[in-house]
C-alpha cells in the first residue's frame, strides 16, 4: 500500500453519518441513496468513485457539491493516470477500450486533479469514537484478527484518534456489505457497492450505511438503472471483462 496518508480530524457528535463506497461513476444510485437519507449531516466515502459507469464527470460533481469526505480508491487512481497518459487514452482500438478510458475522456483537468488530490486515509472522531477509513486493506483481503487491527489501526492513525478506547474502520474495495467485530470496542465496517456488486451475490440494489449517534444500521435501497443501461449500450467496450459486466449489472 502507499505510505502517503492524509489525516483529517473531525470532532463531532449528535450526528447522522452517511456512509458509502465505490460509486464507480453510477450517479443514479447515489442520487437514490440521497433521496432516502438527506437528512444526513455529513458523508463518508471510501473511494471508487469513477470506472466500471458511465457517469464518473456527475459523481465527482455530486461528491464535491455535497462537501463529502473521500479516499482515493485504486479504480481514481488508474483513470488518473489514463488521463494523464495522452497516447494510451486515445490511440486505443475498440477491441482494447475498458470503461477507463471511456471515463477519463469524459473528464477534464480540474476533476481529475480533485482525484489526484483525494487522500488515501482519514481519520476522525464522532460521537466519542475514533475512526480510520481507507479504500482497502491488503487487496482483497480482509482484517482476520484483533492483532492485525490494532497492526493496521497505528499505521493509519495519529494522536489523539490513535488511543481512543472505541475504534472503528471503514473499507471500500470488495464490495461486500459487512460489519466485523474483533472485540466489544473494535469492528471493522464496508458499506458495499452503490453501483454494483460481486457475481455470487445477486442483489442489484445501492448498498451503504448510516450511523447515527453511533448506532450502525445496514441498508440498501432499489433505484432505476435503465439510464445505466441505456448509455452502457451505446458506449463502446470490449465485451470481455467490461460491457459484459455492466450489462449483468445494470441490466
Amino acid at each position: 500500500m502507499n505510505c502517503y496518508f492524509q489525516f483529517q480530524y473531525k470532532w463531532c457528535s449528535d450526528l447522522k453519518a452517511l456512509i458509502i463506497s465505490d460509486v464507480h461513476a453510477n450517479i443514479c444510485g447515489l442520487e437514490a441513496i440521497w433521496k432516502q437519507e438527506k437528512d444526513s449531516d455529513i458523508i463518508y466515502c471510501a473511494g471508487d468513485l469513477v470506472d466500471y459507469g458511465p457517469y464518473p464527470k456527475e459523481a465527482i460533481q455530486w461528491v464535491r457539491e455535497h462537501k463529502a469526505v473521500c479516499v482515493k480508491g485504486n479504480h481514481d487512481e488508474r483513470v488518473a493516470a489514463l488521463f494523464r497518459n495522452k497516447d494510451q487514452l486515445w490511440n486505443v482500438s475498440d477491441e482494447e477500450r475498458t470503461w477507463a478510458h471511456d471515463n477519463a475522456q469524459k473528464l477534464d483537468e480540474g476533476e481529475i486533479e480533485y482525484l489526484e488530490r483525494l487522500p488515501y486515509s482519514v481519520a476522525f472522531m464522532m460521537d466519542s469514537i475514533g475512526y480510520s477509513m481507507q479504500h482497502l486493506y491488503n487487496d482483497y483481503e480482509t482484517i482476520p484478527s484483533l492483532y492485525h487491527f490494532h497492526q493496521f489501526w497505528e499505521r493509519q492513525t495519529e494522536e489523539p484518534i490513535r488511543s481512543m478506547a472505541s475504534k472503528r474502520m471503514i473499507f471500500g474495495h470488495t464490495h461486500r456489505r459487512n460489519i466485523h467485530y474483533l472485540s466489544n470496542d473494535e469492528l471493522w465496517m464496508n458499506p458495499g457497492s452503490i453501483s454494483y456488486r460481486r457475481r455470487d451475490d445477486p442483489s442489484k440494489e445501492a448498498h451503504y450505511l448510516t450511523i447515527t449517534d453511533g448506532r450502525m444500521d445496514m441498508k440498501s435501497v432499489a433505484y432505476d438503472r435503465s439510464p445505466l443501461l441505456q448509455v452502457t449500450m451505446s458506449t463502446k467496450l470490449k465485451l470481455k471483462g467490461e460491457l459484459d459486466v455492466a450489462l449483468f449489472f445494470f441490466g
